[in-house]
């Protein structure tokens, strides 16, 4: 049989183990928030780049790099879409693009609503990349 002392030693042991083990379980809970919320982010990131370079290209492949060659957002086919579509469609990442290039003044607009692409202001990078994404035969 077992002593008063006994049975409390050993219930204080078990619930020692229970909290460690809530802890253990509350601290890899917060780890793997931590880690989904990271992991959004980067995937946000990356999507957002790669629309930039679509948005660059569709500005190449639709010569607007002057002012005389402007177009409008619906000719680029960069016009927003309505409800409906954003709603069953997955989300598209090229008017967040849009928005970030003409805040860096790479993308101007003129009186009449028209939007043409700065060609001198693009990084030496960036003017690489979309022209090898263009035409990837051509050196």
């Amino acid at each position: 049989m077992r002593t008063v002392r006994e049975l409390y030693c050993s219930h204080k042991r078990k619930e020692s183990f229970l909290v460690t083990g809530n802890n253990t379980t509350v601290f890899l809970f917060f780890i793997l928030m931590v880690a989904a919320l990271g992991g959004s982010l980067y995937v946000r990131t990356l999507l957002t780049r790669r629309a930039i370079f679509k948005v660059i290209e569709i500005f190449y492949q639709n010569h607007a790099l002057t002012m005389k060659g402007a177009k409008t957002r619906h000719e680029l086919g960069l016009e927003r879409p309505d409800f409906l579509q954003r709603m069953m469609k997955p989300r598209d990442y090229k008017q967040y693009a849009l928005q970030i290039l003409i805040k860096r003044e790479l993308i101007l607009e003129d009186q009449e609503g028209k939007l043409y692409m700065v060609e001198e202001r693009l990084d030496q990078n960036l003017r690489s990349k979309t022209k090898d994404r263009i035409s990837p035969g051509r050196s």
